[in-house]
């Protein structure tokens, strides 16, 4: 019996020590990863509803975070903490209708009333010529607490080896949904599709763009808006991008821009300033407005268009630190501003700015204790809206 609790004194003091230094490691690791910010100019009012969601380096170890004003939160390494921060609330209010769902926000519509979401069509490579695919539809009542789910046939039948859902919205009670696809060729369409949810039909598949590859060039479709809105965007916009293949570094031979209004179906061209499709480090869409920035070893330059009104603004143009790196870490454009992140030679600078009156509202650094570190940003959050 006394060697029976004698080895339980034991077990009893290992599991004791074991814990302990669990503790200290993840005190340590958490301590690894504190970032502050130090104000440089401007108002700290503009950090009050930032988180910023990011993957950080240090010392060959990785970690996911979350940075706001007060504290970094050490993301653990389940799969419930890696989602994306925008999908946390979905998943936490509406757990049932979320369960199975990909965590795709361009696949998302969501306001007061309904959630509606659009699945990807599955295996979209076996679709042969002739053959279609389907629009699986599920819609949350939010006020009556009920799911809907239908199922309707395209009637686009061509060979596919892809398909892409780019952007999903309801007006009037019409899914619009943009549907990019990719056949075997590498040839792209863009197509507006229509869906009326309450009678659960479809009620049209018209070709917005296409573009073909040929033994010379490669051509291609690309979208810009963000995808955390679900949603709640006037206007999308893309560029149709064409490539040299006889070179050797495939260079740029055209880049043109355009811009969908989803609300009336219309396409308008947007002709870039001279010289500026071949700057384009980092670009976003935010409401009314297209924005196009990059770094220069002397300057940034922020260049943004009003998408209604079919005008360039002034650049912005503000001087570099010797001392910043030329390429842009992060960008990203909500609810009137936009955020930008630098490296610098042992932190990173962030600027917020006004997009419509163009002017800085807040720069600081985004400061480590520790001198070195590797910080990739995922998204900027506005939680302010």
């Amino acid at each position: 019996m006394k060697k029976y609790w004698q080895l339980l004194l034991i077990a009893g003091v290992i599991v004791v020590s074991l814990s302990v230094h669990y503790i200290q490691v993840v005190n340590a690791k958490n301590t690894d990863y504190q970032f502050t910010f130090d104000k440089i100019s401007g108002d700290d009012k503009y950090l009050d509803s930032l988180v910023i969601e990011a993957n950080v380096e240090y010392g060959g170890v990785h970690g996911s975070v979350l940075i706001n004003e007060e504290e970094t939160i050490l993301r653990d390494s389940s799969d419930y903490n890696k989602r994306p921060l925008v999908f946390q609330n979905l998943i936490d209010e509406h757990k049932n209708f979320m369960r199975g769902k990909a965590l795709l926000a361009n696949n998302y519509f969501e306001d007061d009333t309904k959630l509606v979401y659009v699945k990807d069509p599955e295996e979209a490579w076996k679709v042969k010529e002739g053959e279609t695919y389907s629009y699986k539809i599920d819609v949350l009542d939010k006020v009556k607490d009920t799911t809907s789910s239908f199922e309707i046939q395209s009637q686009l039948k061509s060979r596919l080896n892809w398909v892409y859902f780019s952007n999903l919205t309801v007006v009037d009670n019409e899914l619009k949904l943009l549907v990019r696809q990719v056949d075997q060729y590498g040839s792209e369409q863009l197509y507006l599709v229509i869906i009326d949810l309450k009678k659960q039909q479809l009620l049209s598949e018209s070709l917005i763009d296409e573009v073909a590859n040929d033994e010379n060039t490669s051509t291609s479709i690309n979208s810009y808006n963000t995808d955390y809105n679900f949603g709640h965007e006037k206007y999308h916009i893309y560029s149709v991008d064409s490539y040299d293949l006889k070179n050797p570094e495939y260079n740029l031979l055209s880049r043109q821009f355009h811009a969908f209004n989803i609300e009336t179906n219309e396409v308008a061209a947007i002709q870039l300033p001279e010289g500026l499709d071949q700057k384009l480090q980092s670009i976003s869409v935010d409401d009314n407005y297209l924005v196009i920035a990059y770094s220069t070893s002397t300057e940034k330059v922020i260049h943004r268009y009003n998408i209604g009104q079919q005008r360039w603004l002034d650049p912005v143009n503000l001087p570099q630190p010797m001392n910043l790196n030329n390429e842009l870490n992060g960008m990203s454009a909500q609810n009137g501003k936009l955020y930008v992140m630098n490296g610098m030679d042992t932190d990173y600078m962030i600027q917020i700015f006004d997009i419509e009156k163009g002017i800085l509202l807040y720069e600081g650094k985004l400061s480590n204790s520790k001198q070195k570190y590797n910080i990739w940003v995922s998204n900027f959050y506005d939680l302010s809206k």
